[in-house]
């Protein structure tokens, strides 16, 4: 089952789980520091690129301008088309961040890729395209799972505890894809480890500007662990 037929499998689950607010994750790491480097979108274009069940979009699009949420999973646009008819200032489209966007040069003021791109082998065509659809001083917002926290479990399974949510688990600088046990544990994804490095560099060569890096911790086994890397790229 290739990645797009995961995700397709998995609309239900993940549009039950996130709701209209988030699940806990989102609600209190991921969100809050979205929206604080976000500041005030009032007359902003925005693009929630990998938006899912389109929840996050609808919030954003409260007082932004307009926003345009994309995805690649035709499953999860039909059901943003059928949940949000009403928001006159958002709309969707199917498109695939591994492919040329269909816009227009200079055409958004932020762009949003919330937990997507761990899930994307090559990242390069995006940050070249993010590049080019920004305007000048736009900012492009990429929220990832935290390189760093699958080597927490990796220690701990070279101590001889394996974690079930990780079929396996390699050192640091091991890019090989993996599955995991991943929407709260219900599905499994193929996903493709990146080291910080590597998801800094990959905008930093296309012309962006590290602005602001933003690292998140989540409690686990009472110690306090990366879990969530986000990156603010200005153009």
């Amino acid at each position: 089952m290739n990645t797009k037929q995961q995700w397709n499998t998995a609309v239900n689950i993940y549009n039950d789980g996130m709701g209209e607010e988030g699940d806990k994750l989102n609600n209190s790491l991921i969100h809050p520091t979205i929206k604080e480097l976000l500041g005030d979108t009032t007359n902003k274009i925005i693009l929630d690129s990998g938006c899912g069940s389109g929840y996050f979009s609808a919030e954003i699009a409260k007082k932004a301008l307009s926003v345009i949420g994309t995805d690649f999973s035709d499953m999860f646009i039909a059901l943003c088309k059928r949940k949000y008819t009403n928001i006159s200032n958002l709309s969707f489209q199917e498109l695939d961040v591994v492919e040329k966007m269909p816009f227009q040069n200079n055409v958004f003021d932020v762009i949003i890729s919330k937990m997507v791109l761990q899930y994307i082998n090559n990242i390069s065509l995006f940050a070249q395209e993010s590049y080019r659809v920004l305007k000048a001083k736009g900012h492009l917002i990429v929220a990832v799972d935290h390189p760093f926290n699958t080597q927490f479990y990796f220690a701990q399974k070279l101590a001889g505890s394996n974690n079930p949510k990780y079929q396996s688990l390699s050192n640091y600088f091991d890019r090989s894809a993996q599955t995991k046990l991943s929407l709260w544990e219900k599905v499994k994804l193929t996903w493709y480890p990146k080291t910080v490095g590597d998801y800094i560099s990959a905008f930093i060569s296309k012309g962006f500007y590290l602005d602001t890096i933003k690292e998140v911790g989540e409690e686990k086994q009472n110690t306090l662990i990366p879990r969530i890397l986000i990156l603010d790229f200005l153009k």
